[in-house]
């Protein structure tokens, strides 16, 4: 089989042919090193005893540089990539300024500053005996000048490519801000930081101009490599083209070993590693996970199954009754919460209470979630867990534990190092911290995957892992935000059925930020519904299923949702048109008709009988939910409405998109919700 031959789009001269005079002109400095290079004495002139002895002062010069950025640059630019404040455009330009000053200018502004009549330079001398000028120490000051931007620069770009959650959720495990630095941050941006590093040690191996003006030319002291070339210049321009080689060998080879990353990559974007995922079902695996019950129900179709139980999900057992389950010791703690800003609402439950928090998408589940957790400046939260009033303090030391939607597993270490991660952080010995997140792995079915990095694992079991973190690390509060939204469906099954189990047992709170009816249903004992940050409804998942108190919520659970206005017989729609119901509200209240799907009759021509709601109608839309067809079907004189009916029936009837069809409601099958 042959392949196809690639097509090439060839680049227009105007452009290419600039480009490639750029190349030469950059290329011709090169080759004329190469070319004027006497090779048969590139030996005697590298071994000469100047050459050497301003080599091993170059090595000391540039590498007490490179320490010294490391210890005043990494600072920097975390604080550039993480902290807002006033004025970081104008430090981020000092931190540029070496690269674009020329470095004579450089030297100027050091003696200036750091001189012996330079403003700090009497006081260093005076106080510590410390010169710079004409000094080794003055050398590798202005090496640093130069070359820490560099490190700068490049940290701050791989710093802005990791994401806040792996910080904020190794500090919702108690982990200090300084701990989180050193074991989560730095390991993740370890590539930025060796680019930059070593992007500055170059640039400190090659410093000229700062150094012969701030630092002098002495033999032994400050006279290091490129000031040795300088010298070689005058007398032997042979032995300074070969030094110029060797400085040029050296530069290339930290390019080459980069690979143009430049500005790092933190170790998210590498997660591509040897070992593939092993299957989700592994025959070591604990049975926490249990039979999976099926793919899970369609969100459309879940209330439908039982209001208030999902379909195919035991309800929520008690502690004893969950096998398998963990003790959680320590006590039991009540949540009491008033939430202020973007978020307005008290939210008060009792330990082991599971409460789902639904709404649209910017009606603050997740914001609720960082208030609680005090990280957000958009709202703030008064959290009372159990006894002790936790507002004051900061994120590590809340012991509010948080599972983002993607799990944030820190891709530098096990799953066993993950799930010890919390305890750790709370100083628990390590072989106890390890023994007792090898119980927790083992309880959520992933105890044989202990030595896996997340990349190694399948979306079911890194929510599993995540799960057991978050659990291990002892927390008070538990904040699990979409934690099932990226896996399928079977496996969302499954992971759900092992996190009920393990929530029968939990001595706190839990809130679960989803827009899944079956997580809903069958995870929580309360419905939290938001809109625009203020609580809409608070009810159990059974009242929330047959009275929800918007369209929005309403369309979640798979129901069709008519707001109005109530009249003496039934609703008048918002839209235009009336509803006729068995059991009207006073006239006047705001209401929502709330009909199921598979409580329209659908027909091709106009019903006889009972029916008092009926509208001729076009299909507009036809999806299989299940065993089950949905059909979209747009009234005349009401608003859109979804039927539920059989394959069999559509086939029978003879449904297709633009059929035109006749839809009917009885008036026993509208429930009215006043708003």
């Amino acid at each position: 089989m042959s392949s196809r031959p690639r097509t090439r789009t060839r680049p227009p001269l105007t452009l290419a042919i600039p480009a490639l005079l750029a190349v030469a002109f950059l290329l011709m400095p090169l080759i004329g090193i190469l070319v004027r290079t006497q090779w048969g004495e590139l030996g005697t002139h590298l071994g000469s005893p100047g050459v050497v002895e301003a080599l091993k002062l170059s090595l000391l010069v540039s590498l007490w540089a490179l320490g010294l950025s490391l210890l005043l640059g990494v600072p920097l630019a975390w604080l550039l990539a993480r902290v807002p404040f006033k004025g970081k455009a104008l430090v981020r330009s000092l931190v540029l300024l070496p690269m674009v000053l020329p470095p004579t200018v450089g030297g100027v502004a050091l003696l200036l500053g750091f001189g012996r009549r330079g403003l700090l330079g009497p006081w260093l001398e005076d106080a510590f005996g410390i010169t710079l000028p004409f000094h080794t120490s003055g050398a590798v000051v202005a090496a640093t000048f130069v070359a820490m931007p560099f490190l700068v620069i490049s940290l701050e770009g791989a710093l802005g490519g990791l994401k806040q959650s792996y910080e904020e959720t190794a500090a919702s495990l108690g982990a200090s801000p300084v701990r989180v630095f050193f074991t989560v941050t730095l390991p993740m941006v370890a590539p930025g930081l060796i680019a930059g590093a070593a992007l500055t040690w170059a640039r400190a191996l090659g410093e000229f101009g700062a150094t012969i003006t701030f630092a002098g030319n002495l033999p032994g002291t400050t006279q290091t490599l490129p000031l040795q070339v300088y010298l070689l210049l005058q007398d032997q321009p042979e032995a300074a083209t070969s030094v110029s080689l060797l400085l040029l060998a050296i530069a290339m080879a930290v390019l080459i070993a980069l690979r143009g990353r430049w500005t790092g990559t933190p170790v998210t974007a590498r997660e591509a590693v040897a070992s593939p995922p092993v299957p989700d079902e592994a025959p070591a695996a604990v049975s926490d996970a249990g039979p999976a019950t099926g793919a899970a129900a369609p969100p459309e179709s879940a209330p439908e199954a039982a209001p208030g139980a999902a379909p195919g999900a035991a309800p929520k057992s008690a502690p004893e009754s969950a096998p398998g389950a963990a003790p959680h010791e320590g006590g039991h703690w009540p949540l009491h919460a008033t939430v202020t800003g973007f978020n307005q609402l008290t939210l008060t439950a009792e330990p082991g209470t599971t409460i789902a928090v639904v709404g649209e998408n910017g009606a603050g589940k997740t914001t609720l979630l960082r208030a609680l957790l005090g990280l957000t400046p958009r709202a703030h939260a008064d959290l009372r867990l159990g006894d002790a009033d936790v507002t004051a303090l900061p994120p590590h030391k809340r012991q509010v534990a948080w599972v983002p939607q993607d799990g944030a597993l820190f891709p530098h270490l096990s799953a066993l190092a993950n799930t010890a991660y919390g305890l750790r952080a709370h100083a628990v010995p390590r072989a106890d911290a390890r023994r007792e997140a090898q119980a927790w792995l083992d309880r959520l079915g992933v105890g044989h995957l202990a030595q896996r990095k997340p990349a190694q694992l399948s979306g079911g079991q890194a929510q599993r892992v995540a799960l057991a973190r978050a659990l291990a690390a002892r927390p008070r509060l538990l904040l699990l935000d979409e934690p099932l939204a990226a896996l399928d469906q079977t496996t969302r099954a499954r992971v759900r059925h092992t996190l009920r189990t393990h929530l029968a047992g939990f001595g706190g709170v839990c809130l679960i930020v989803t827009h899944d009816p079956v997580e809903a249903v069958s995870l929580a004992d309360r419905v939290l519904v938001l809109a625009d940050g203020r609580t809409l409804q608070d009810a159990p998942p059974a009242e929330v299923t047959r009275h929800p108190r918007s369209p929005w919520v309403a369309r979640m659970l798979g129901r069709n949702a008519w707001p109005g206005i109530a009249s003496a017989d039934g609703l008048s729609l918002a839209e235009g048109g009336r509803l006729v119901v068995a059991e009207a509200l006073p006239e006047g209240a705001q209401a929502l008709a709330i009909i199921a799907p598979e409580a329209v009759s659908v027909h091709r021509e106009r019903p006889a009988g009972s029916p008092r709601n009926v509208w001729p109608g076009t299909v507009r839309e036809i999806t299989a939910v299940g065993s089950r067809l949905r059909v979209l079907i747009a009234p005349a004189g009401a608003p859109d409405l979804v039927a539920e009916i059989t394959p069999e029936a559509a086939s029978e009837l003879g449904i297709v998109d633009g059929a035109e069809v006749w839809t009917s409601v009885k008036a026993t099958e509208i429930t009215l919700v006043r708003l």
